[in-house]
C-alpha cells in the first residue's frame, strides 16, 4: 500500500488545498488528423500547487517539492470521477519540476496534470462523458477550496 491509497476525508484534502494554495487550470487536448485541422479529443486538468513555507528555497525535485507533489497527487486522486464510464484518467507526474506563471505572480510552482480523454479511440471528438468528467472535478475542486487559475 502506498500513500496514495489511504483514504483521506474531505477536511484532511481541504488542508492540503489551504497549506499549498491549490489552483487549477483546464485546456482541450488537440489531435491533428492527417486530413489537417484539429480536433479537440480530450481535456487537460492542471493541479497546481506551492510550497508551504520552505526552509531553503525550492529547486527542482529538492526535498521542499515532494510534499507539494504528493498533495497534488492525493487530491487528483481524490477527484477522479469512477471508472467505469466510456472516459479515461491518467495522472502525468513526471519529474518534480518548478514551473512560473505571471497569473500566479511567478511563484515556484509543482504540476500534477489529470488527462480525460476517451477509453476507445483516441482521436475521437470530445463528447458529453469528457464534459461532465471536467465538470464534475472542477466542481469537486472548488469545493475543496481550490480556485481556478491563481490564489
Amino acid at each position: 500500500m502506498t500513500a496514495l491509497d489511504i483514504e483521506v476525508d474531505d477536511s484532511d484534502l481541504k488542508m492540503l488545498v489551504q497549506r499549498h494554495q491549490i489552483c487549477f487550470e483546464s485546456c482541450p487536448i488537440w489531435h491533428v488528423p492527417p486530413g489537417g485541422g484539429k480536433v479537440a479529443v480530450g481535456y487537460e486538468l492542471d493541479l497546481i500547487g506551492t510550497h508551504d513555507h520552505p526552509q531553503h528555497s525550492p529547486s527542482p525535485g529538492c526535498n521542499e517539492c515532494k510534499p507539494v507533489q504528493h498533495a497534488l497527487l492525493t487530491i487528483a486522486n481524490a477527484i477522479l470521477p469512477p471508472n467505469d464510464r466510456a472516459s479515461r484518467y491518467a495522472l502525468e507526474s513526471y519529474e518534480v519540476a518548478i514551473h512560473f506563471s505571471p497569473r500566479r505572480k511567478m511563484r515556484k510552482d509543482i504540476v500534477v496534470v489529470i488527462d480525460i480523454t476517451h477509453r476507445d479511440g483516441f482521436d475521437r471528438p470530445v463528447d458529453e462523458c469528457e464534459m461532465r468528467c471536467l465538470r464534475e472535478m472542477k466542481e469537486k475542486l472548488k469545493a475543496l477550496g481550490a480556485r481556478a487559475e491563481r490564489w
